[in-house]
């Protein structure tokens, strides 16, 4: 992987930790939901209380891992700063956040580890890794039993949902995904950021609402178009993982051309299996950036 593939004045170290200062009130959201919520419910033990941190914290540290044992006996080197020798905690932390809480954690972490591993070897990242591994755990999961993002509680209460009620997080989605206000404040801090391409998630937001709302009229199905847009983590896939430096269009036409590209994929793929829908487009979009800027510089 090219770790040093950045169009900016921030170094690795500093994008990594504003990143994960964003994610922190998506984490705590995630925390309370799929943890103390479950529990004050009857629905868990005390000890899966803390599973969605667990995740978080194995995601992490799974990206630190591979960048020690890199740094060790790859590349034969002093592991004295390698921590944030690459975006791979980062990655981690992302592939946690965007998975079911009903995932196995076993599985997570082979998948996520075998997957962080092989990327360290790509000079050219020409996919982008959060999705493809995220989607690698959930078409495992699926094989292997019923995927669902519903976490306990979800599934056995039928719920009603208005606005409010995905602005807050009582949506679908995966472990740190589904609070879309705090997803808003977090897109704020990224604003700051001079690495972050904030068209991205502005564009294909704009044209994956545009497309499905279009739709649901179509289809006399309205009353879908909250749970179609806000459910399935995808503006969370927006906001941080189609904007992966390294596998993301940089150029000003080409985010254009490569959020309409996800924004249409990621449609047409919800309505074949809508849990996949965004990081299936978001694939789909980063194996093509590199030929979308050169036609668009």
């Amino acid at each position: 992987m090219n770790n040093v593939y950045l169009r900016s004045k921030e170094n690795l170290k500093t994008i990594i930790i504003r990143y994960i200062i964003a994610l922190l009130p998506l984490i705590a959201a995630g925390f309370y939901k799929n943890g103390i919520k479950l529990y004050t419910n009857g629905l868990v033990s005390a000890l899966d209380i803390f599973k969605p941190l667990i995740f978080d914290i194995t995601g992490f540290g799974t990206g630190v891992m591979v960048n020690i044992i890199y740094t060790k006996f790859i590349k034969k080197q002093s592991i004295q700063g390698c921590v944030f020798s690459s975006f791979l905690p980062l990655y981690g932390l992302l592939i946690a956040s965007i998975i079911s809480i009903n995932t196995n954690i076993l599985l997570f972490f082979i998948v996520t580890f075998v997957m962080l591993f092989i990327s360290r070897f790509m000079k050219d990242t020409k996919v982008n890794i959060i999705a493809l591994t995220s989607l690698l755990i959930i078409l495992i999961t699926k094989l292997i039993s019923n995927f669902t993002f519903l976490n306990i509680y979800e599934q056995t209460n039928t719920l009603t949902l208005n606005y409010l009620d995905y602005l807050i997080g009582r949506g679908s989605g995966g472990i740190n995904t589904s609070h879309v206000l705090l997803l808003i404040i977090s897109l704020l801090i990224l604003f700051n950021m001079k690495s972050y391409k904030k068209e991205i998630p502005l564009y294909s937001t704009i044209f994956y609402s545009l497309f499905m709302i279009g739709y649901c009229i179509y289809k006399n199905s309205v009353d879908l178009i909250l749970d179609n847009i806000f459910a399935n983590g995808i503006l969370f896939c927006f906001v941080f993982i189609a904007t992966d430096s390294l596998s993301s269009s940089y150029t000003n036409k080409g985010k254009f051309v490569y959020s309409l590209v996800i924004s249409g994929a990621t449609f047409g793929l919800y309505l074949i299996y809508p849990p996949l829908s965004a990081l299936g487009g978001i694939v789909i979009a980063s194996i093509c950036h590199e030929v979308i800027d050169k036609i668009c510089e």
